[in-house]
């Protein structure tokens, strides 16, 4: 991304119609837009930690470059409208009404705790806009474990009212839980929860440690997360949902190595974070130059990890590549 700034403060949204023709190319369908760095949440994993509430929102109409370009060759299919915390916005109604009328989009998704969408008048309204799929944080089975994660007495039970409204609306929902030292042991439950909630969809995210302070405790050894996580992704495929596992060396997921997915569509952030995010999001294994998935796939290990808990080399079990003469 161009280190370019302008006065509205977003990073690269002056060459908004460069990116999106550039994504073209690249035969994406889908595009992230941060919208707002509030939060009503203060989870102790947050990667936006350092710029949750430092910045105002930034005015709606940036978004028209992207509307005017994808308006016109309907290039994207899926806008998905991200923060901090979304729908902290009064006009995001608005923004997505915009997005699939003279925006050309398909689908409006949010990425969101869900804790707003308790009220049944806002989650009706954002449903009536557009926003047909909600893409919504989870990360522990009950509320004592949850506020201890995300910092507020009341975010599972709004979370849960919230997924009960959704459910009433039809809406399409994806659950996004980040596996950490916290929750690790008891994701088995969260999964039933997760069923219970009627998700369609359910991601695990490895936590990614880079360099906030305070945040180390948040890590965890693979050997103690991916037992509970494995048993987690069994409940959920058992019941016909989809899942996808996030940062994990896939040699390491077994007979559930084809839920790995590292990709993730453009991000259209402000530069402070896409610059820490690339200075701190490097990846490698020590078996890189003989498993077949390194790079095909799977990063192998972060170097956060690394740093806590070594290279795992004793751990790992790399698909060898097989030799010419073999």
């Amino acid at each position: 991304m161009s280190s370019k700034k302008n006065p509205t403060g977003w990073s690269d949204y002056s060459h908004a119609s460069e990116m999106v023709q550039r994504e073209l190319k690249e035969e994406e369908d889908s595009l992230i837009v941060a919208l707002t760095y509030r939060c009503n949440s203060r989870c102790r994993f947050c990667i936006l930690e350092k710029e949750l509430n430092q910045y105002g929102d930034p005015d709606a109409a940036i978004l028209e470059p992207i509307f005017r370009e994808n308006g016109k060759n309907r290039r994207f299919k899926r806008l998905i409208l991200s923060g901090a915390e979304v729908t902290l916005r009064e006009d995001l109604a608005d923004i997505a009404a915009r997005a699939t009328g003279p925006g050309g989009f398909e689908v409006v998704r949010i990425q969101t705790n869900g804790r707003r969408l308790s009220d049944p008048a806002l989650a009706r309204r954002l449903f009536e806009a557009g926003i047909r799929e909600y893409f919504v944080s989870v990360h522990a089975p009950e509320a004592a474990l949850d506020a201890a994660i995300t910092g507020s007495s009341r975010s599972f039970a709004e979370m849960y009212e919230g997924m009960s409204q959704l459910r009433a609306l039809g809406a399409w929902t994806c659950s996004n839980t980040v596996v950490c030292q916290q929750n690790a042991a008891v994701l088995p439950e969260l999964a039933q929860l997760l069923i219970d909630l009627g998700f369609s969809e359910a991601h695990f995210w490895s936590f990614l440690h880079i360099g906030e302070a305070g945040q180390e405790d948040s890590l965890i050894a693979l050997n103690d997360s991916l037992p509970p996580l494995l048993a987690a992704i069994d409940r959920l495929r058992g019941q016909g949902l989809r899942v996808t596992s996030k940062w994990f060396p896939r040699c390491l997921l077994g007979r559930h190595g084809d839920t790995l997915d590292n990709h993730q569509p453009q991000l259209l952030i402000r530069d402070e974070f896409q610059d820490r995010l690339s200075d701190g999001f490097r990846f490698g294994c020590t078996f890189s130059k003989e498993c077949t998935h390194f790079g095909r796939g799977c990063d192998g290990l972060h170097a956060g990890y690394v740093a806590r808990y070594g290279d795992e080399r004793t751990l790992l079990q790399p698909t060898l590549i097989k030799s010419e003469k073999s």
